[in-house]
């Protein structure tokens, strides 16, 4: 970091995928293999306006995680893909997923240890 402060795997992580839409689109073409833009803005459960997209996408390619495929036809054709790199995303993503799956659960019970206990309990049991 340019202050003088250590950087963690996680600071460098978070600093490439930080907001809304970044791991979703990532979800999203791990899941949909290459998509074309609007499909890939489709697939995205929200309101993700093209604006929004186009730049996450943007900042992805730059990122060598996402890679643009343009056809070269008359009428314009351009699908998203992931690079070999960004496949590499697959195992926290899937970790991160199941977490906010558990913690979901969580949040909509009382605060009951008990309870909190028996949901993770049966998360452990689905890994």
């Amino acid at each position: 970091m340019e202050d003088g402060k250590s950087e963690t795997g996680i600071d460098i992580t978070l600093e490439v995928l930080c907001g809304k839409w970044k791991g979703v689109i990532l979800w999203e073409l791990i899941h949909h293999n290459q998509l074309r833009f609007n499909e890939l803005r489709r697939a995205i459960d929200g309101n993700i306006s093209s604006r929004i997209l186009s730049r996450e996408l943007r900042k992805l390619i730059d990122e060598g995680l996402v890679e643009r495929i343009d056809f070269g036809t008359v009428s314009p054709r351009v699908e998203y893909r992931l690079t070999p790199y960004g496949e590499s995303t697959y195992s926290f993503l899937e970790s991160m997923n199941k977490w906010g799956l558990v913690h979901k659960k969580m949040r909509t019970c009382k605060p009951d240890p008990s309870i909190h206990e028996e949901i993770l309990q049966s998360h452990k049991k689905a890994d």
